[in-house]
């Protein structure tokens, strides 16, 4: 048994090597380029153009520059584009989830509004996991992207 058992080690060895040196000789065609990912794209251009606009304002508080923040206009405005660049991603979402194109302190969309309402939830969930003893970790909290995992609308359940 010990023998037939090295006889096929040995031939499985022979047969993948021989398919090796022909394997060599073959010329793969090239790995297909990942597809781009339009409403990255969309964000990214928006984002680019916003940065751009506000070119050397970038550390000035958020209210100071955009009209009709109710939520982050103590934030640098820098770092509030940022914000929303990250709140895209996490949801799967171009800024015309939320905004009208070149009107942003537009309140006609009903995602901003909920977004609001998410961050307080958030906030709320985050201050009562300090208060579990049990979890003893600085980085204990919840994000966005805890439930949502890259769609506007988070899953009840796994798919």
């Amino acid at each position: 048994m010990k023998a037939l058992l090295t006889f096929l080690s040995i031939t499985i060895a022979l047969c993948w090597l021989a398919n090796c040196k022909t394997a060599d000789k073959t010329v793969l065609p090239p790995a297909p380029a990942a597809t781009p990912d339009p409403i990255a794209a969309d964000r990214t251009r928006y984002l680019d153009r916003l940065r751009k606009e506000l070119a050397g304002k970038e550390k000035m508080q958020a209210d100071s520059v955009f009209q009709n923040l109710k939520k982050l206009n103590k934030v640098p405005v820098g770092r509030l584009l940022n914000i929303m660049d990250r709140w895209g991603e996490t949801l799967g979402v171009s800024c015309e989830h939320c905004h009208v194109p070149n009107e942003w302190a537009s309140e006609v969309k009903q995602p901003k509004e909920i977004t609001r309402q998410m961050m307080s939830l958030v906030e709320r969930v985050n201050q009562d996991i300090q208060s579990i003893e049990a979890i003893k970790s600085e980085r204990a909290g919840v994000s966005c992207y805890t439930c949502h995992h890259g769609e506007a609308k988070p899953a009840r359940r796994p798919k």
